[in-house]
């Protein structure tokens, strides 16, 4: 009977233990996060319509392929929000919008200039 109880102490200690090494990667390696990055090579657009619409998908992006979400802050004299993945900014004499790009572990701000 204690043979018994030393085999169940035994098997249950080394499924413990593997439950640990099932833990690590296969490489045992250390994986950083890179932040959002802006994509556009100039941060200044204008408004030939009604409105300015940016594909946010264009504009940022992800080194790691993390799904990115957006939030926007308007400036003074503009009106700006996130629909569906793109940047509608309304304004009638220009101003700025910041645009904050997140892979839910990193937040990149980019400030863009919308003129008219």
């Amino acid at each position: 009977m204690k043979e018994l109880w030393y085999f169940i102490l035994m098997i249950l200690m080394l499924s413990i233990l593997a439950g640990f090494s099932s833990m690590t990667t296969p490489t045992s390696a250390f994986v950083a996060n890179l932040p959002p990055q802006w994509g556009f090579p100039t941060t200044e657009f204008r408004i030939n319509g009604e409105q300015l619409e940016l594909d946010l998908s264009d504009a940022f992006f992800d080194p790691d392929g993390d799904p990115l979400s957006f939030s926007v802050s308007p400036g003074t004299g503009v009106s700006a929000g996130v629909y569906g993945g793109k940047l509608v900014v309304l304004t009638d004499n220009g101003g700025s919008v910041t645009i904050t790009a997140s892979d839910g572990k990193s937040l990149v701000s980019q400030q863009i200039s919308v003129q008219r």
